[in-house]
């Protein structure tokens, strides 16, 4: 008797301590966190990804999970964006060429040669114009954290070398899913093809394009020097990315777990930056030695691919930017006039 009275008060103690422990799961978040870039531990987003990833499992003492689908493991840009946007994908770190498809005023880091150089991209985006365009995204049910960068991108073809915009001439060059990158490519010639990122190489291979354009690490990290010849640092678009949040997601979080998350972010961030000017750098040196025959920027003629911009692609865009003409063209005028 005593021992199934034993038994019977082991029983309820388990049946009581049961839903102890589900509460205790209950309380675990879960943060899926996507990017489209590749899977090389050592690549710019990848280590953004891994310092955002320990500080929120850290400071969160472990209430916040982080997992980890790079290389487009939740599909390409757009696809991640609407899945932020819609709440089944909570973080993502993406490139801006989807972006105006939510946020016009997006648009305005896609425009060809509109930085100078990247202290000018720094200041834009981090000065008042960034965050005024940040803010925009709550209206579409996404919270933007922080802009990290993915470089400046320049052209790779398999006919010829492209030192001025005469040689983009008849060229079939892939673009992202970008207005402002399609009116740009053709308006310096050639042919733009919009296509998913994950298509590429093999569009190269079998010559359904000549040539794209990326910045210097993911031309190495994707192999394009295998079936590309010829590599221009025309330096035309910068290519923003950022850490954007699910609102829907973000409402959930207690202010404590949001202050973790936001912090995290921007550590993310600054490690993706820091890594990324490195990893272009070291790029370009091993892609020449790789045998890709290399114009430098210092030897294309800007100018004649900045004029055309000027010209034939702003106008395009500044009420579908601004809303209006007006507007448009005194955004662009405050990227310029930040120093």
């Amino acid at each position: 008797m005593k021992r199934l009275t034993l038994l019977i008060a082991a029983v309820c103690l388990c049946l009581l301590a049961a839903p102890a422990g589900n509460a205790e799961a209950a309380k675990k978040i879960t943060i899926k966190a996507a990017h489209n870039g590749n899977l090389q531990p050592d690549d710019a987003q990848n280590m953004g990804f891994d310092v955002f990833k320990k500080m929120v499992e850290e400071k969160s003492k472990g209430e916040i999970q982080v997992q980890l689908y790079p290389a487009a493991q939740l599909g390409d840009a757009r696809t991640i964006v609407e899945g932020v946007q819609m709440g089944t994908i909570e973080l993502g770190d993406v490139e801006n060429g989807p972006m105006g498809r939510f946020v016009p005023e997006a648009m305005l880091w896609d425009l060809p040669y509109i930085f100078r150089n990247i202290e000018h991209v720094h200041a834009v985006l981090d000065g008042p114009l960034g965050k005024e365009v940040q803010d925009l995204y709550l209206k579409v049910g996404i919270r933007h954290l922080g802009y990290n960068d993915g470089g400046f991108r320049n052209f790779t073809n398999s006919k010829r070398p492209i030192k001025s915009a005469a040689d983009m001439a008849g060229l079939k060059i892939r673009v992202m899913e970008s207005e402002v990158m399609i009116s740009t490519i053709n308006a310096f010639g050639a042919s733009a093809i919009p296509m998913a990122f994950g298509e590429l190489y093999s569009a190269l291979q079998q010559g359904v394009v000549d040539g794209q354009e990326n910045p210097m690490n993911l031309i190495e990290s994707q192999r394009f020097y295998e079936v590309q010849k010829y590599l221009s640092q025309t330096e035309h678009f910068y290519y923003p990315r950022q850490y954007i949040i699910s609102e829907k997601f973000w409402k959930k979080l207690s202010p404590e777990h949001q202050k973790i998350v936001a912090e995290a972010a921007k550590a993310g961030c600054a490690q993706q930056r820091t890594r990324i000017a490195q990893q272009n750098e070291e790029m370009l040196k091993q892609l020449i030695k790789l045998g890709m025959e290399t114009t430098l920027a210092k030897d294309i003629d800007k100018e004649s691919f900045a004029k055309l911009a000027r010209e034939s692609v702003y106008p395009k865009f500044y009420a579908k930017i601004g809303g209006t003409e007006e507007r448009g063209k005194a955004l662009i005028q405050r990227i310029i006039d930040t120093k």
